[in-house]
């Protein structure tokens, strides 16, 4: 790898195939977005603020998958299968049983829970229907995630878009043959978005068993390792940052509610404008996390402080100049969304925060993850539940429900938020925090 250079062969092969993945998945979703806008702008906010609850959710789960990808990838060889298999048992007896818990809850609170995001009267019912049926999927996905990332950890990147592509498809066919042939409303299509992640899941099971079918020899029982409070002592702080943030997202979308249907439309067309250029943070930082863990295994500390700090700084400027296209052709784009004039003009201003705020999240994204793999899991959620508690929420209540003031005031206190974050994490990435709590746990294991 040479100094300042990001994009070697060894980063191409990996990046290249996630960021079309990432951006086909992105593409889909804006597609989604478009089809339910062919019913009504009104359907589109309630699929919109049901999804923010899902996230949520779904983050929990998320919760397992990546204290166990932290170990994959740091064990990720097939002299360690026999540990990997402990892992993904482990971790797959976990995700069932927090699935069964959320889909529980979801189905004797849901309303409860739509009611405190303010979500207008005129939506709740069919969100409610929406909401109990795709929660069922929760598991899906959790299976999903944790196959997949097991295949990219060891080294089957490809085969894992060409999965992880074919899934969103089947999503996509789904709905688009319930909108287009207009076979019925919000209920139909999260009927068939949880076959199609059913579906999905099992055509993810063959791939891995087919590539890597060594995980699914038994020839002598699993070790009965401790391997559950190590999985939830990684995955914890890593997904509490993602469940805050996400939080933090639900009730700023409830704080926006208040403003009424254009305000959280324009808020996820904006969203769904920009969405492919935070893909592009998501692919770079699953790339630096397997180039990273393969320097981790070498134990070149110098290395993966050089990488992760280029990966960060090249990628964000990357964002800024999309950005900065997407705002300058925003008249145009805006319009195959909606024709509300109200709605149009608040996206067009919204696009071009975008081109302070994106950049930010990218950077955030590519940190967080560089700093979860190397077992620095405590610091990103401590720092996102301090901003978001201390400043974002307060900032965004005040702004909105006692000033009175726009939606714009919102992206204003999220560029505030997501440009501290980016020099917190920046600062302690450098400050070499990480290479002393991996060189102390190596002494602890010898």
């Amino acid at each position: 790898m040479r100094k300042n250079k990001l994009f070697t062969s060894q980063y191409k092969e990996l990046f290249l195939p996630l960021i079309v993945e990432q951006l086909f998945l992105t593409l889909i979703g804006n597609f989604n977005v478009f089809l339910f806008s062919l019913f009504n702008d009104q359907m589109v906010a309630a699929i919109g603020i049901s999804d923010q609850l899902l996230n949520i959710f779904a983050m929990i789960t998320n919760i397992v998958v990546l204290g166990a990808s932290i170990l994959i990838i740091q064990n990720a060889d097939k002299s360690r299968i026999e540990y990997v298999k402990s892992i993904l048992k482990e971790s797959v007896i976990l995700n069932l049983i927090i699935a069964l818990l959320i889909v529980l809850s979801v189905f004797l609170f849901n309303k409860n829970l739509l009611q405190l995001m303010q979500t207008p009267k005129e939506l709740l019912d069919e969100t409610s229907i929406y909401i109990r049926v795709v929660s069922l999927s929760i598991v899906f996905l959790a299976m999903t995630s944790l196959m997949l990332a097991s295949l990219r950890a060891f080294g089957y990147v490809k085969n894992a878009v060409s999965v992880s592509v074919l899934n969103t498809v089947l999503v996509i066919i789904g709905n688009s043959l319930i909108v287009i042939l207009n076979l019925g409303g919000i209920s139909y299509i999260a009927v068939a978005t949880l076959l199609a992640r059913l579906l999905g899941m099992i055509i993810t099971f063959l791939t891995l068993k087919k590539n890597i079918p060594e995980l699914f020899i038994i020839d002598k029982p699993f070790k009965k390792l401790p391997l559950k409070k190590e999985i939830l002592s990684l995955g914890i702080p890593s997904a509490m940052e993602q469940i805050s943030y996400n939080f933090s997202q639900t009730i700023i979308t409830a704080i926006i509610a208040s403003l009424g249907t254009i305000a959280v439309s324009s808020k996820i067309y904006t969203q769904t404008i920009t969405s492919f250029i935070f893909s592009i943070g998501v692919a770079a930082g699953v790339s630096g996390n397997l180039i990273i863990g393969n320097l981790y295994r070498e134990k070149n500390f110098e290395k993966i402080e050089d990488f992760g700090i280029m990966n960060t700084n090249k990628i964000s400027l990357i964002a800024a100049g999309i950005n900065l296209i997407l705002a300058l052709l925003g008249n145009y784009i805006v319009k195959i969304f909606t024709t509300n004039p109200d709605i149009m003009e608040i996206v067009r201003n919204l696009l071009f925060f975008q081109i302070l705020l994106d950049p930010m999240r990218v950077s955030n994204e590519i940190l967080v993850n560089s700093l979860n793999v190397l077992k620095d899991v405590k610091y990103p959620v401590m720092v996102g539940i301090i901003t978001t508690y201390a400043l974002v929420i307060p900032l965004s209540y005040l702004a909105v429900n006692k000033l009175g003031m726009g939606l714009q005031s919102v992206w204003i206190v999220f560029i505030i938020d997501e440009s501290l974050r980016r020099l917190l994490f920046t600062k302690r990435f450098k400050s070499g925090k990480w290479i002393k709590l991996n060189e102390v746990e190596d002494g602890q294991k010898i």
